[in-house]
């Protein structure tokens, strides 16, 4: 029996990828060329963006912020279930983005230009583009554009209209597991996912990744919705407390999780302290 192939679109192969700054390099000029990027360098931080996205060495995924030789930041994930609240997501990076990296004693004016990227294996907007980029605009005068130097980009797999550069045309290929594709960089992607799904070590935190996936579902099957919300969430408190992680980022992580108001996931973290402390759920 063929062994399972993990693509592009896997949380954990993408995070592979993109942790090679040629990668993030290659990807980010294919997107975006007039910006004319010539080297990119990754600022790691400290607030997960995906708690299952974990792998043997890791038991939490951190996100990565994309700096380039201009300083403007990029944030560049992969989508792959099209979910309400996409909007509300994209919000958040670029909150996580501003957050993480204006310095210390800058002010607002300080803020760097910055990208939100989203790779859809799905269309966004239902309008079969294959890019969608938004900014603020006056809701009257489609013309006035209010500068605040950020920039959200959604990349449609599935689309067939609009022009971009061949390799992003390349990149989307390599999601859809079209394999003929001889751009370079499709070349290079291929190569270097082929290599992940056969070291035994990746293929072992990929499985681990599938599994727990699985059984969080069953959990939620088996005890019901509200039970089972109840359960992961208070799961997932108790592993981000054993990461050492404080208490005002377990409470954000788990309203960005279970897709729940900070209110509830405060709710949450003072039910499982006062469990631990002795006293009743």
């Amino acid at each position: 029996m063929a062994q399972e192939y993990f693509d592009f679109t896997n949380d954990l192969i993408f995070r592979w990828v993109m942790e090679r700054e040629e990668n993030c390099l290659a990807i980010l000029r294919a997107i975006l060329p007039e910006l004319k990027i010539t080297a990119v360098k990754r600022r790691e931080n400290e607030h997960p963006v995906n708690y299952l996205a974990f792998d043997d060495e890791r038991g939490v995924r951190f996100d990565a912020i994309i700096e380039d030789d201009q300083e403007r930041f990029y944030d560049v994930e992969m989508q792959v279930v099209n979910q309400p609240g996409l909007g509300n997501r994209v919000r958040y990076y670029q909150a996580q983005i501003d957050q993480e990296t204006l310095k210390k004693g800058e002010d607002y004016d300080d803020l760097r230009e910055s990208y939100v990227i989203f790779f859809c294996a799905f269309d966004p907007c239902g309008q079969d583009r294959r890019l969608y980029q938004f900014h603020y605009y006056e809701d009257t005068d489609r013309q006035l554009r209010l500068p605040t130097n950020s920039h959200v980009i959604l990349i449609n797999a599935l689309g067939t209209k609009g022009q971009i550069t061949p390799a992003l045309a390349a990149v989307l290929d390599v999601m859809n597991r079209r394999r003929d594709n001889q751009n370079p960089l499709a070349v290079s992607l291929v190569k270097e996912i082929d290599g992940y799904n056969r070291d035994k070590k990746r293929r072992r935190a990929l499985m681990n990744l599938k599994m727990r996936l699985k059984d969080e579902r069953r959990l939620g099957l088996s005890e019901g919705r509200a039970e089972g919300r109840d359960e992961m969430a208070l799961g997932l408190i108790h592993a981000l407390q054993a990461q050492g992680m404080p208490q005002k980022q377990i409470v954000e992580a788990l309203a960005l999780a279970r897709k729940i108001s900070l209110a509830e996931a405060q709710r949450y973290y003072e039910q499982v302290a006062q469990a631990d402390s002795g006293g009743e759920h």
